[in-house]
C-alpha cells in the first residue's frame, strides 16, 4: 500500500560503477544495506544587496551546489567489498584453498580413531588394513604414517585433500580444490586419541581480495537513494560519486559498523527507480565480539576500544561552469590516523611511544567460518599516552596514532577480505 510519508524503512540504495565520471550507467546496479545516510545536494542562497531600494531585502542568488554526504553501513562479509573498492580501486584477488588440522598433545591409542570427511580411520599397533594407520615408535612417526595413508587413500572423500605433518606434532589437511568447495569437508577425533580438530569442517577456503592505499586513480559511481512507496515515488540520483573517508570503530559487543563520507557531482532525481532487478549481497555481518588488534601479527594485550579512519583527502575541482557543479574530485594525499585505549600496565606500548619506533598494527575481524576483514598497517607512530587515574578502578592510556608510507611495502595500508564473492571488478 502506497505511503503519504517517507520512512527510513522503506528507503532503498543502489549503485552502480560509471565509465565516465558523472554519466549514469544504464545497468548493473546492486542494491546495497545501509543504516543511516544523508547525502543530499544543497544549493546555498547568497546576499549582494545594491543601495539605493531602500531597507528591505532584496533578492538573493543562488551559490554553488554540493552533493555531499556521509552512510552508515554495516561491516558485512561480502558487501564491504564493494566500499573497499570504492574507497582504494580494483583489488587484487587470488583463490584460497580450504585448510585444517588435527593436533596431537601425545601419541593416539590403538583403536582410537580419526574422521576425515566422513571416512573413520582407526589407529593400530600392529600390521595396518584398509582404513587403518599404524601406530609408530614416536608421535611423529605416527603422525608420517597417517599422512601416507591418507594420501594413498582411494575413496573419493578423503582423496579430494592432501595430507601432512607439521613440528611432529600436528596432522595437516589442505583441500585440493581451491576456493569456497572444501570448507565443507568435515574433521573428527575421538576422545581417546590425544587429537584435537581446528574445527568441525576445514576453514579459509574462498577468494583472497587485497587493497593498497595510495592508487592514482579510484572509481567513481552513481549512485540511488529511493522511497519507492510512497503515492508518489521519489529516487534520487546522485553522479560522479567518489569515496572520501572511512571511519570504523571497535568496541566488545554488538554488530560492527563504519561510515563513508561520500562527494558526488550532483542529483538527479525521477519518478522511477534506475535498476527495478538489481543485484545483492547476502547479508553476513562480522561482529565486534570476534575484532582483533594486532601489534607485529600478535594479539595486543588489555586493548579496550580502538579506531581507525583512512582518507582519500579528495579536491573538489570547481571550475567554471553554467550549472554550478564540480568537475571532479580527485584523490589527493592519502592518510590514515586511528586511536587505541589499552589497561594500563606500565608496559604496553609504552617503550614504543617513547622511542618513537613505527610499529606493525593490525585491526580486523573474524568469523568462524575463517572468513577474516583485516586492515594492515606497516608503520603506525605512537605518541606519549595519555592517561587518567578517575576513581579506584582500573587505569587506561590511550593513544591518538598515525600511519606511514613503508617502502618496503609500497603502500600505507593494506586491506585484506576473504570471502567468497568471486570479483569486486
Amino acid at each position: 500500500m502506497a505511503k503519504v510519508r517517507a520512512y527510513g524503512a522503506d528507503a532503498t540504495l543502489k549503485a552502480a560503477r560509471e565509465v565516465s565520471y558523472g554519466v549514469a550507467p544504464l545497468a548493473g546496479y546492486r542494491s546495497l544495506d545501509f543504516k543511516s545516510t544523508d547525502l543530499s545536494s544543497n544549493q546555498p542562497l547568497g546576499d549582494d544587496p545594491l543601495l539605493g531600494r531602500g531597507r528591505n531585502a532584496q533578492d538573493p542568488y543562488r551559490g554553488l551546489i554540493t552533493d555531499e554526504g556521509q552512510i552508515e553501513i554495516p561491516l558485512d562479509l561480502r558487501g564491504t567489498g564493494f566500499w573497499l573498492t570504492a574507497l582504494f580501486g580494483d583489488p587484487v584477488t587470488t583463490i584460497v584453498a580450504a585448510s585444517g588440522s588435527i593436533a596431537f598433545a601425545g601419541p593416539p591409542a590403538a583403536t582410537s580413531t580419526i574422521t576425515i570427511n566422513g571416512v573413520v580411520w582407526t589407529f593400530v599397533s600392529g600390521t595396518p588394513s584398509g582404513n587403518q594407520i599404524e601406530i609408530g615408535g614416536t608421535l611423529a612417526a605416527t603422525l608420517t604414517n597417517a599422512a601416507a595413508a591418507l594420501n594413498a587413500s582411494a575413496s573419493p572423500l578423503v582423496s579430494a585433500a592432501t595430507y601432512g605433518t607439521s613440528g611432529g606434532t600436528t596432522l595437516t589437511i589442505t583441500h585440493d580444490t581451491a576456493g569456497p568447495t572444501g570448507n565443507a569437508f568435515t574433521l573428527a577425533a575421538s576422545a581417546t586419541g590425544n587429537g584435537t580438530v581446528s574445527g568441525t569442517t576445514l576453514k579459509g577456503g574462498g577468494y583472497a581480495h587485497v587493497w593498497d592505499s595510495g592508487a592514482d586513480d579510484i572509481p567513481s559511481f552513481t549512485f540511488e537513494v529511493g522511497h519507492p512507496k510512497l503515492v508518489t515515488p521519489v529516487f534520487f540520483r546522485h553522479l560522479g560519486t567518489v569515496v572520501e573517508n572511512l571511519t570504523f570503530e571497535m568496541g566488545q559487543e554488538g554488530p560492527a559498523n563504519a561510515r563513508l563520507q561520500l562527494v558526488a557531482q550532483g542529483e538527479e532525481d525521477a519518478a522511477a527507480t534506475i535498476d527495478a532487478t538489481p543485484d545483492s549481497y547476502a547479508l553476513k555481518r562480522f561482529s565486534q565480539g570476534r575484532g582483533f588488534i594486532r601489534r607485529g601479527g600478535s594479539a595486543l594485550a588489555g586493548v579496550t576500544g580502538g579506531s581507525l579512519t583512512f582518507s582519500n583527502n579528495l579536491e573538489r575541482v570547481r571550475v567554471i561552469r553554467e550549472d554550478g557543479k564540480i568537475e571532479a574530485a580527485d584523490p589527493t594525499f592519502a592518510s590514515c590516523q586511528g586511536g587505541m585505549s589499552v589497561r594500563f600496565d606500565g608496559a604496553t606500548l609504552v617503550a614504543e611511544a617513547a622511542n618513537g619506533d613505527p610499529v606493525v598494527v593490525e585491526y580486523g575481524f573474524t568469523m568462524a567460518e575463517g572468513w577474516e576483514l583485516k586492515f594492515e598497517l606497516f608503520r603506525v607512530f605512537l605518541p606519549k599516552p595519555k592517561y587518567a587515574v578517575s576513581g579506584p578502578g582500573g587505569v587506561e592510556a590511550s593513544f591518538d596514532w598515525r600511519a606511514a608510507f613503508d617502502d618496503s611495502e609500497g603502500t600505507m595500508l593494506r586491506a585484506h577480505l576473504l570471502n567468497d564473492v568471486v570479483s569486486y571488478m
